[in-house]
C-alpha cells in the first residue's frame, strides 16, 4: 500500500511540474522534432571538461566551469522562419516575473531578446532567444557570477556589462 501511494505522489509532482513549464520549455517542446530544427543539450561536465582542455582565459575557464547545462533549439526551416518569430513568441506570453529584461533589439524584422533570473546574488538562467529571418534559442543553466560577467565582456573587447549592475 506505501508503494502505491508514494508512485501516486510522484506522480502528481512530476505532473505539476511539467504544468508549470516557462516559455521557452514551451518553444522547445513546440519546435523539436520540426523539420530543419535542431534541438540540442549540452550537460555541464562537457562544459567542464572543455574548460580543462581549451585554452582560454582565466575568465573563460571560470565561466565554463559555471554552467550546469546549455539547450539549443535552431530553425533553419525557411517555411517556418517566415512564419514564426520565437522572440514575439515569447513577448506575447507574459514573462515570469523574476526574469528581468537584460537586452531587447529590434531592427527590420530581426529581433534579439535576452532574458536573466538572479538567484542568491548569482545569475541562474541567461535566456538569449533571436526571432526574424533567424529563430534560435539558447538557454543558460548555471551559477554565474556577475562579476565574471563582466571580465568576460572586457575580453571580447565590451568594456561594460551595463545588464549584469541591473541585477
Amino acid at each position: 500500500m506505501k508503494k502505491i501511494i508514494v508512485q501516486i505522489i510522484f506522480v502528481l509532482f512530476v505532473s505539476g511540474l511539467a504544468a508549470q513549464s516557462s516559455e521557452i520549455d514551451h518553444l522547445f517542446n513546440s519546435y523539436r522534432g520540426e523539420d530543419d530544427v535542431i534541438s540540442l543539450y549540452i550537460p555541464g561536465f562537457l562544459c567542464r571538461m572543455g574548460a580543462t582542455i581549451a585554452d582560454l582565459d582565466d575568465a573563460e575557464r571560470e565561466l565554463l566551469y559555471s554552467i550546469k547545462s546549455v539547450r539549443l533549439l535552431v530553425s533553419e526551416n525557411e517555411e517556418l522562419n517566415r512564419d514564426v518569430n520565437f522572440v514575439k513568441e515569447i513577448s506575447s506570453r507574459k514573462h515570469r516575473s523574476d526574469y528581468v529584461s537584460l537586452l531587447e533589439v529590434h531592427d527590420s524584422g530581426d529581433d534579439v531578446l535576452i532574458l536573466g533570473r538572479e538567484k542568491e546574488g548569482y545569475i541562474s538562467d541567461l535566456f538569449i532567444i533571436v526571432g526574424g529571418d533567424d529563430n534560435a534559442v539558447i538557454c543558460i543553466k548555471g551559477r554565474m557570477d556577475k562579476n565574471l560577467l563582466d571580465a568576460l565582456y572586457k575580453v571580447t573587447g565590451i568594456e561594460e556589462c551595463l545588464y549584469a549592475k541591473e541585477m
